[in-house]
């Protein structure tokens, strides 16, 4: 016989447990919920930190950026750490400039600068990091036929052709016969006859580099002095007195002697020492520059052109020397006669340091740098070669501030 009392018991301690158990279960429920929510505070938190900490990182490159728009931020700032934890917002930022050539930022405009911006908000790190890099520029000069550091002196009579550009000059302009063609002086004493545009004060160009001669004699191969050189041939493949310079540059030390170079053809860059002596281009000389990027003729020293384009060529029968024997070709081209004629001209960049004096009917095609003063004696005619501007010679440019390099913008993790 079954107890109707014993099963009422048994219904109301079934319904207990499945109260309790879902009680536990809301419960359960209840907690998962709040530590979700937790976790994604902590989680927007973590975000709202870390995009805090890319912000103030990003703001210190910004600020590096501004401070290498002064003129003297190389001076200013050693290599390593500028700034350390610098409030900002409810983060903070440590600014790192780095040369990572030599490490010395100081010592060189060429050398570039890695700017690292590190911002920190809570546990958030970020870093951002560029390279900066010189900002390169052909100087004016090269955008010039001719131009002087000082003086610019064409005599009673006498005529100077510009094509394609200006003759130009830092200082004072004399001129008591023709200058045909345009003109840029600082200053003019005297202007007389100008075909062209005279322009009045001009701004005044920078000169090369000090630096850039020691440049190429570091490069040059050694041609042992001489008082004269006569009926010669020198190029990248063929050098009379030893070993050949695959770029075509040789150096000539006169050592405070003067020098003539006469009936000789030249394809490269020939640098020459005189000190305060001269060296003189005679009668007919053919130079070229075999790099399109280096210049035709330096001379640390003073230049008298005697060469006289206008009634010479350079001619191997009057010479009696093949100008284009194996190992020296012209337009691809070598012999073992003398029958050839060269023209009787520099093709190329001419850069003095001393005084340069036009005496007789020279032609240049290319352009002149002198870094003293300039007389013309005669009928000379420089044509401008827009080359040397569009693409300056190696060591022939200015260095503009600075720039950020292509591609250079990255987060770094340590």
């Amino acid at each position: 016989m079954i107890s109707i009392g014993h099963h009422k018991m048994k219904r109301r301690g079934s319904t207990y447990i499945m109260v309790l158990a879902s009680s536990m279960i809301v419960t359960v429920i209840g907690l998962a919920s709040l530590l979700a929510i937790r976790v994604q505070r902590r989680t927007m938190q973590m975000t709202n930190d870390a995009a805090e900490a890319r912000l103030c990182a990003q703001a210190a490159v910004e600020l590096g950026l501004l401070y290498v728009k002064d003129q003297n931020w190389r001076s200013t700032w050693t290599n390593g750490t500028w700034l350390s934890n610098q409030p900002l917002g409810s983060g903070s930022f440590s600014l790192e400039g780095i040369d990572p050539r030599d490490s010395h930022l100081a010592d060189s405009l060429y050398d570039p600068v890695i700017l690292t911006g590190s911002g920190t908000k809570g546990t958030a790190v970020h870093k951002t990091q560029i390279t900066l890099v010189p900002a390169m520029k052909p100087l004016e000069v090269l955008d010039t036929c001719i131009h002087a550091s000082n003086q610019i002196i064409v005599d009673a009579g006498k005529q100077i052709t510009v094509v394609g550009a200006p003759i130009s000059t830092n200082g004072l302009l004399n001129n008591d016969g023709v200058i045909d063609g345009d003109a840029e002086a600082v200053e003019v004493g005297s202007s007389g006859t100008i075909t062209g545009t005279l322009t009045v004060p001009a701004d005044t160009k920078q000169l090369p580099d000090t630096e850039v001669i020691s440049k190429y004699i570091d490069k040059a191969t050694v041609v042992p002095y001489s008082s004269t050189v006569d009926e010669e041939v020198l190029t990248p493949w063929y050098n009379p007195w030893g070993s050949a310079n695959s770029d075509g540059v040789y150096y000539i030390n006169a050592d405070g002697q003067d020098l003539t170079i006469k009936n000789t053809r030249i394809y490269g860059t020939l640098v020459v020492r005189t000190g305060n002596k001269t060296l003189t281009l005679d009668e007919a000389v053919f130079m070229q520059s075999y790099r399109p990027f280096y210049p035709a003729l330096i001379v640390d020293g003073k230049v008298k052109i005697k060469y006289k384009s206008g009634e010479y060529t350079l001619s191997e029968n009057s010479c009696d020397t093949n100008f284009n024997p194996s190992g020296a070709p012209y337009l691809g081209q070598t012999d073992a006669d003398t029958l050839d004629e060269y023209p009787n001209e520099i093709q190329g960049l001419v850069h003095v340091t001393g005084e340069l004096v036009l005496e007789q009917t020279a032609l240049i095609r290319g352009a002149v740098i002198c870094e003293d003063k300039v007389k013309c004696h005669e009928r000379n005619v420089i044509i401008h070669d827009p080359a040397l501007y569009a693409s300056p010679p190696e060591g022939y440019i200015f260095v503009d501030g600075v720039q950020v390099s292509p591609g250079s913008c990255r987060q770094v993790v340590d």
